[in-house]
């Protein structure tokens, strides 16, 4: 066995002492950021109320392969990020811009937190537009933008006021592009606010929301990769 740069080196030339995978994930780890009731994320916005609901009662660690995921996806924001900052075409590119929505009525108040990636300024026409981009296992199969998407996207178009939004569907194997123009909808706007006040409602007053990707033929695929699964079942095993 022989020395190399501080690293233990089998005659094999196997790395005995560390494990790079093990470093990844250690990098990746999540610091413990317990929810609030009464401030909620944009990406929530679309996402089965029930599992947002699990997600604020019973918090469980992210998955390590889905950190993984996370961390690719942010590196093809992060390009894409770039790209438009060296771009001739806009006069402004503000990445990360924060976001916050106060919502009030004479039932509740909360909180929408979150993070808008990319607000570009166009130089010709001085177009406000909001880019979101989301990275994909294979572009070609992206014929529409998904409604979950585009519920967080009208988050931000309808606080900024911009002329437009881009939903940008970037692949993670060779950075093909396929993108949607989003424009501002009230009623989508009143729709994703709705819903968020309804997870506001149950969480307030400690009540299971329905399994509404259960029970939709078209998003009860997604169930299975559920952190919440085997609770969900549980429960709608008990009538819930």
């Amino acid at each position: 066995m022989e020395n190399n740069d501080n690293l233990l080196i089998n005659d094999d030339g196997k790395i005995t002492d560390i494990d790079v995978g093990d470093i990844i994930d250690n990098f990746l780890e999540e610091e413990s950021r317990p929810k609030k009731v009464g401030v909620y994320f944009p990406s929530e916005s679309g996402m089965c109320i029930r599992r947002s609901y699990y997600s604020y009662v019973s918090p469980k660690p992210t998955d390590r392969t889905a950190l993984r995921i996370f961390a690719l996806g942010n590196n093809v924001h992060s390009f894409i990020a770039e790209a438009l900052k060296s771009s001739d075409v806009f006069s402004l590119v503000e990445e990360e811009k924060p976001l916050k929505i106060k919502y009030e009525d004479s039932d509740t108040t909360f909180y929408v937190y979150g993070r808008i990636d990319d607000y570009v300024v166009t130089k010709d026409t001085g177009k406000k537009i909001i880019i979101e981009a989301k990275s994909v296992g294979d572009v070609n199969k992206v014929n529409e933008p998904e409604t979950k998407h585009i519920m967080q996207l009208m988050l931000y178009l309808g606080a900024e006021k911009v002329d437009y939004g881009l939903l940008v569907y970037a692949d993670k194997k060779n950075l093909s592009i396929r993108q949607f123009r989003v424009d501002y909808d009230d009623k989508v706007y009143s729709k994703v606010m709705s819903r968020l006040k309804d997870l506001d409602y149950h969480l307030r007053n400690n009540l299971l929301p329905p399994a509404e990707y259960y029970f939709d033929s078209k998003k009860v695929w997604e169930c299975k990769y559920c952190p919440y699964f085997n609770e969900c079942m549980q429960a709608i095993a008990n009538g819930q």
